[in-house]
């Protein structure tokens, strides 16, 4: 487990989510907005957010996510890496509102290059809503390089290479 720094100077603990989670990733979603929820999950409704936190807590080799924890266990982000049956591997991210603009991204994005590194991973995909402005600026910035296309359906497909330079000597 690695505390990494977020702005202004408040810490969390970014570590792989598991069985133990459900319940935090429940009270995690309880307080995101339905916008947020709407942005993440494509649509409205809660049921879909559930679904997915269930996943969250249950990983596997072709799925696995990321928590950026307080120092009290509470849980304020979420950042997934999904397999495709194409091959492709999809990023995808959740922080709540009370915490976006804070450097919660980028600590999760941090987890997900380094698994993509050992995993030797060139690219990972994420698709936002074409109206998601600070979600695709936000995915332009952490991976030099990353490049972002309309794909239809009111979506825009980001992909974001995984450089050599972002791997650590470990995880290389």
């Amino acid at each position: 487990m690695e505390t990494l720094p977020v702005a202004l100077g408040i810490g969390l603990t970014v570590r792989p989510a598991g069985p133990a989670d459900g319940e935090r990733l429940g009270a995690f979603l309880d307080r995101c907005s339905p916008t947020t929820l709407y942005r993440r999950f494509h649509g409205p409704g809660e049921q879909p957010a559930r679904r997915e936190m269930a996943r969250v807590a249950a990983p596997t080799a072709d799925y696995r996510s990321w928590l950026a924890l307080s120092p009290g266990g509470d849980v304020h982000g979420v950042a997934t890496l999904a397999s495709g049956r194409d091959g492709t591997v999809e990023a995808a991210f959740m922080v709540e509102d009370a915490w976006a603009r804070r450097g919660v991204g980028r600590v999760l994005w941090a987890a997900l290059a380094e698994d993509a590194c050992r995993s030797r991973l060139a690219t990972i995909r994420a698709n936002v809503q074409a109206d998601n402005e600070r979600a695709v600026r936000f995915l332009l910035a952490v991976a030099p390089g990353a490049r972002s296309r309309y794909a239809g359906d009111a979506q825009i497909e980001v992909t974001l290479p995984v450089a050599p330079a972002m791997c650590t000597q470990e995880a290389a």
